[in-house]
């Protein structure tokens, strides 16, 4: 049991470019599934699920430790059981992630055509001759005729920008169509996007909400990772979530352009009672936390708590970091201009202390 995952038998991760297909997101791209199933069912660790074993090695919770409990409760069926099905050959996706879009109202600093509309469009304006990346869309009447959302437990929605996407509201419907409005839905949403009087009555139909928004900082902080949003609208939408479902966290992704305001940013959270994962970015490497000059990490030494110190920024300051530096003021300057926009007008501070000279 201690080696069992739900997701060989139960889950299914689908893509909007309708190549991608698998089990979980963590397998290597080419894995045989029948061998990982026999390998679980004889207690044993496959290789191909590393990701999660050194999670649990170091004492930390895996994915495959998230996903089981999460289809035990949801289930309302005792893991023992659900291991007895896959014992037996019962393969059924019960567990749903999938990705209906890239359709996207923002251009986060960290992103890019690949995951946002928006940003192919930014790359379209900065290179006509690329030609306009082409929409694409999941291929919903296959879904549908393969997997029964009428038995769906668990449904996660991914982007772009997933409430931005009119078809994740068709496909609610269809749960709904279905009578499935006990099954767990998930969002990974930006938080920005004005739902209208149609869109909030689909949502509250369901009784299992789950929303994990993406908060970079707040107010001019925000805007500025993750523009063109609007700071404004996201504190409205956060208290028509919460109205919903007791489940509303929030993802902090950590990096050079707002370390600076780490502290301001975790005592909104403390205020507003929102529970927050902080992942530190190490991709792209110039939007590092430690990709700063020494004289920013000496004064981050005064502004952040020792323990956030060592473990975003480090006493040691190497030529790797030096140069991913130099290509973050190099990256900023195309995209603001690409954007149109100054950094100096949202993160006044941290250009100050950068120097403001190095971002004209």
């Amino acid at each position: 049991m201690n080696n069992f995952c739900v997701l060989p038998w139960f889950g299914r991760e689908l893509n909007w470019t309708n190549r991608i297909d698998t089990h979980c997101c963590l397998l290597p791209k080419q894995y045989d599934i029948k061998k990982i199933q026999q390998e679980m069912l004889a207690g044993k660790r496959p290789a191909e699920c590393q990701k999660c074993w050194n999670l649990e090695d170091q004492g930390l919770t895996s994915d495959r430790q998230l996903k089981n409990a999460a289809l035990d409760w949801y289930w309302d069926r005792d893991l023992q059981f659900i291991k007895q099905d896959a014992a037996q050959g019962l393969e059924k996706t019960l567990m749903l992630k999938m990705m209906t879009s890239y359709t996207c109202n923002a251009a986060c600093v960290s992103c890019n055509a690949g995951a946002s509309s928006s940003w192919a469009k930014l790359d379209y304006k900065e290179n006509p001759k690329l030609g306009m990346k082409k929409y694409q869309f999941i291929d919903l009447d296959k879904v549908y005729s393969e997997i029964d959302f009428s038995s769906l437990v668990t449904l996660t929605l991914l982007g772009g920008e997933p409430l931005y996407e009119k078809k994740n509201f068709q496909v609610l419907e269809r749960l709904l169509e279905l009578g499935n409005d006990r099954c767990f839905i998930s969002m990974v949403t930006n938080g920005s996007v004005a739902l209208s009087d149609e869109y909030k009555k689909i949502l509250s139909k369901f009784k299992n909400l789950n929303f994990c928004v993406s908060i970079d900082g707040t107010g001019p902080v925000f805007e500025y990772v993750r523009y063109p949003l609007d700071w404004s609208l996201l504190e409205p939408n956060l208290k028509f979530f919460r109205e919903l479902t007791t489940f509303v966290s929030a993802n902090y992704t950590l990096s050079n352009l707002n370390v600076l305001y780490h502290n301001q940013t975790v005592a909104w959270f403390a205020e507003q009672k929102i529970e927050y994962a902080n992942n530190p970015i190490y991709h792209p490497a110039w939007l590092q936390p430690r990709a700063l000059p020494v004289h920013v990490k000496q004064h981050l030494k005064t502004v952040l708590n020792p323990v956030d110190y060592d473990t975003y920024i480090g006493e040691v300051h190497s030529e790797t970091d030096q140069s991913n530096f130099e290509e973050f003021l190099k990256q900023i300057k195309r995209q603001d201009n690409l954007k149109g926009i100054s950094i100096k007008n949202y993160l006044p501070e941290l250009c100050d202390l950068i120097g403001l000279d190095l971002f004209e």
